[in-house]
């Protein structure tokens, strides 16, 4: 192998790939950049390079941003239509010349036009081996949720693939024929792209990176040269956070046609002998109602749009990788449980004033009823006439707190145990109540499970019964601190309850080292 080829190797890593962090051109690698996705290693075979230069990190993004999104300067289109995201060819087989001929003619011209570019033939060390700077802005993955999900699907520039269709969704949604090798569609069994498309190459199907760049990046390119409206083209148009914060968000989205039903009866059934029983009183889940809420079906239904216990049994078994029925469920730390989703929805600063600071991260004693609430434990099995009680059951529940009357709430509570070099604190208790209770009713699941004002009360009065004339909070926290029992002493308490509730609930009225605000200083 020449020198002059040898490092003109090196520069040709520079502007390969002009789209896409994918196909199998060269090797790529997690580099270890925090914000650098599009950080793409090439690293050619000793048989191909002679392994005389060190690999090379190629930073995709500024490539694709200095052509301006336009893809076919690195990548070859097989025909009018399809874009091969590989670098300069269709097949799978790179060559260093490839590299060479190309990236460092292209950044010679660039020179030649007085404009920025990459290195040049003389400048091997400035590809090969170099280390990479980070990126301008934070890297971003992109959420497909229902808002981009529904602007595809109403697009006019989105065609499906037979003209006798009346949507569009055959245009990205399809299944795969093993024996043919191809890809075909199927009315009404539409599903998330990531039940196939793994975040790595699995089976021999393409990664999510992989298919979602081929089939989005190249539909974009294609509509934008046809002069329609298209999404981006460049990786920080997908990527940047404030590219992101641009991209139009619909509120008011009709729902996804999947014939999912409104209601459902959730629960393990154990059978002995020819008596089938409920394992626990079924859960009415509503589930037109979580779906509003949710950003995507796939919060919930993270690796198929099967029920949950068509993977997880009551005992666990290979397709549901032994996560049993109960734990998918209760799992606080999983992202797809009803209770680890409930969990992290108390989090929010709606709630967290109280949450953060309840004793215990268990659920209450009469938590589970709030779920199972079926009247009784009637074996159905008529899936239709479950979906009908479901249905029933939902429809009686509340609608807002059994309130309680205001003439009921004290309006101030002097604070006087502690007042030494401070004046008592005057505590506005109701209008504190109430503001809390505000923030409550506006949701469905505060009001699920308070079910009536006098719960909110525990915020508070932590390890009271609900009472309406609970016990002073000296009654349990002396005047110095008891490790044994772990309570702090009474000033701590005080000072950890407000000012953890102000920060957590982000009140900016009453800000929590404003000391002045609650006692005057004597």
């Amino acid at each position: 192998m020449s020198k002059v080829k040898s490092f003109q190797l090196i520069m040709i890593v520079t502007i390969a790939l002009c789209l896409l962090p994918l196909l199998a051109q060269t090797k790529i690698k997690d580099t270890g950049r925090v914000n650098g996705p599009d950080l793409i290693t090439i690293d050619l075979p000793a048989d191909i390079s002679g392994n005389e230069m060190p690999a090379v990190d190629f930073p995709h993004a500024i490539h694709n941003q200095a052509v301006d999104g336009r893809c076919d300067q690195c990548h070859i289109r097989k025909d009018d239509e399809t874009l091969f995201f590989a670098f300069q060819r269709t097949d799978q087989a790179p060559s260093m010349d490839l590299y060479h001929e190309n990236c460092l003619s292209c950044h010679e011209e660039k020179k030649s036009a007085g404009k920025s570019s990459g290195p040049l033939a003389a400048e091997c060390r400035s590809c090969h081996g170099a280390a990479s700077e980070p990126a301008d802005a934070e890297w971003k993955k992109l959420v497909f949720d229902k808002s981009l999900h529904y602007i595809h699907e109403k697009s006019e520039n989105i065609s499906s693939r037979a003209q006798s269709d009346t949507d569009n969704c055959s245009a990205c949604h399809h299944e795969y024929n093993e024996k043919t090798k191809e890809t075909f569609y199927t009315k009404g069994a539409e599903s998330a792209c990531v039940y196939c498309h793994k975040q790595t190459e699995t089976d021999g199907i393409r990664s999510m990176q992989t298919a979602a760049h081929d089939a989005c990046v190249g539909c974009h390119v294609r509509t934008a040269e046809k002069k329609l409206p298209a999404g981006p083209v460049t990786c920080y148009g997908c990527h940047d956070e404030q590219e992101q914060a641009k991209i139009k968000v619909v509120e008011n989205i009709s729902r996804l046609k999947r014939n999912q039903p409104d209601a459902v009866f959730m629960t393990g059934l154990a059978s002995e002998g020819e008596s089938p029983g409920y394992l626990m009183t079924p859960v009415a889940f509503d589930h037109k109602g979580h779906e509003e809420t949710a950003i995507s079906c796939k919060v919930c239904h993270h690796e198929s749009l099967e029920s949950c216990s068509a993977c997880h049994t009551p005992k666990g078994n290979v397709k549901g990788g032994f996560v049993r029925l109960e734990e998918a469920m209760h799992t606080t730390q999983s992202d797809s449980s009803c209770v680890g989703c409930h969990t992290r929805v108390t989090a929010s600063s709606d709630c967290a004033g109280c949450h953060n600071m309840m004793p215990g991260k268990k659920p209450g004693e009469n938590a589970c009823v709030v779920c199972h609430n079926a009247p009784d434990n009637k074996v159905i099995t008529d899936a239709d006439q479950r979906k009908m009680m479901a249905g029933q059951i939902i429809s009686g529940r509340p609608a807002e707190f059994t309130a309680v009357a205001v003439d009921k709430i004290p309006e101030i509570v002097t604070i006087a145990e502690l007042a030494d070099e401070y004046k008592p604190s005057e505590f506005p208790h109701r209008k504190v109540f109430l503001a809390i209770a505000n923030r409550a009713q506006t949701s469905d699941l505060a009001r699920a499970f308070h079910q009536d004002q006098q719960t909110l009360c525990l915020g508070c009065h932590h390890n009271s019964p609900k009472s309406l004339d609970p016990p002073k909070c000296a009654s349990c926290h002396g005047k110095t601190t008891d490790i044994a029992n772990n309570k702090p002493d009474l000033k701590s308490a005080y000072h950890g309850q407000c000012i953890t509730c102000h920060q957590k609930m982000e009140i900016q009225t009453v800000l929590a080292t404003d000391c002045i605000k609650c006692h005057e200083k004597k």
